[in-house]
């Protein structure tokens, strides 16, 4: 298997980047080299300060929890880093294994899993989500 094709799409320089919280927990031994994409998305994360994992991109979201979420963010004037999730199912697959979130968009914060398109709503309504955004 070749390695994942796919970089996040930075939206505007973090000045953070590379800010992690905790890092995700160890698979099993005998997996740990045995699954570029998920290894991929970690590294992902651990990166960017703000990233997406979202259908479609920025420009052009693919769904429209998506294209609310990334609403959201451009709103709060938030620089954030996105992945698209389609072009390969494995993708979704693992990111949904690694964060133990199903649905698609996932929002994730100084490492950690901020939640999807409903939790970002109630939060960026409260002005919670603002809080936490760098």
């Amino acid at each position: 298997m070749s390695s994942p094709q796919f970089d996040p799409v930075p939206m505007a320089p973090s000045p953070g980047a590379g800010a992690v919280g905790s890092p995700p927990p160890p698979e099993p031994a005998g997996q740990q080299d045995d699954n570029p994409i998920r290894d991929a998305i970690a590294e992902a994360i651990a990166e960017h300060r703000v990233i997406l994992f979202m259908k479609g991109t920025p420009e052009a979201p693919a769904c429209g929890f998506s294209a609310r979420t990334v609403a959201m963010l451009q709103s709060l004037d938030t620089p954030f880093a996105a992945v698209d999730i389609l072009p390969d199912p494995r993708i979704r697959q693992e990111l949904s294994a690694l964060s133990n979130w199903p649905t698609i968009p996932q929002l994730f914060v100084d490492g950690e899993l901020v939640g999807g398109c409903d939790i970002v709503t109630e939060m960026y309504e409260s002005g919670e989500l603002e809080q936490v955004l760098p």
